[in-house]
């Protein structure tokens, strides 16, 4: 049977319409699996932590998650600091990152994190407090410890995603408990340290920020990837300073 001219448009218009519908049918889809896939990363975000307790230990928490002192964030002492040229592979960059004047270097060899370290502290939108983020390096919070020093808690953040700040932490959730990271501020020597826990907290539990009389490094960044509504913490105890 052969086709007639009227027969013949109107498979013409029965193919054109259906090409915007599978393409619209396979973005739905799409779309779909992108959610799904959010959702199994919001469901075993927990998976990442380690829960060694150490962390806990180490801040002083009693099982109600007091500190004993009940004390806030205070800033260092000041102290003379003798300036030692680092080793060759830890000696710190001069110039910016973001706009930030480039105060350190971190590396953490095992997930392959080399990173500048810039100084962020608290900026106000609306009239709300928020830490400030850095750009394409690791960001050393205000009024944390020094590191090296004999006590006090070094807080360093980075972003495991960011368009437009880059992903400096995109491998934190692969640490594991017993890798070092090195720590090198400009005009003082190496200060080493080994993780010995890892934890998945809600992003007002700010007590992972807070001075502690042990000396340690705390890294954190915003988990899972992509949904950014949890904060992974990871612990880490001075071995060489």
């Amino acid at each position: 049977m052969t086709a007639t001219p009227r027969s013949r448009r109107s498979f013409l218009k029965m193919a054109v319409a259906g090409t915007p519908l599978v393409a619209g049918t396979a973005l739905m889809a799409r779309g779909g699996l992108m959610v799904a896939d959010l959702w199994w990363r919001e469901q075993h975000v927990g998976e990442m932590a380690a829960n060694t307790g150490r962390a806990q230990a180490l801040h002083e928490l009693d099982q109600a998650g007091r500190t004993s002192s009940g004390s806030g964030p205070t800033l260092p002492q000041d102290g003379v600091v003798i300036p030692v040229v680092p080793e060759p592979d830890d000696a710190v960059a001069s110039g910016n990152s973001g706009g930030r004047p480039i105060v350190g270097r971190l590396k953490i060899d095992s997930i392959g994190v080399d990173a500048a370290i810039v100084r962020v502290g608290v900026a106000y939108k609306d009239g709300q407090p928020f830490w400030e983020t850095a750009d394409r390096a690791v960001g050393w919070h205000e009024g944390s410890g020094t590191p090296g020093a004999s006590q006090g808690n070094v807080v360093i953040s980075g972003h495991i995603s960011s368009r437009n700040q880059g992903d400096v932490f995109r491998r934190l959730p692969n640490i594991q408990v017993g890798a070092e990271s090195r720590i090198t501020v400009t005009g003082s020597r190496t200060a080493v340290y080994r993780v010995v826990d890892k934890l998945v907290v809600n992003p007002w539990d700010a007590w992972v920020m807070d001075p502690t009389k042990a000396p340690i490094a705390t890294f954190i960044c915003c988990v899972p990837d992509g949904v950014y509504s949890q904060r992974l913490v990871v612990v880490s105890e001075l071995v060489q300073g």
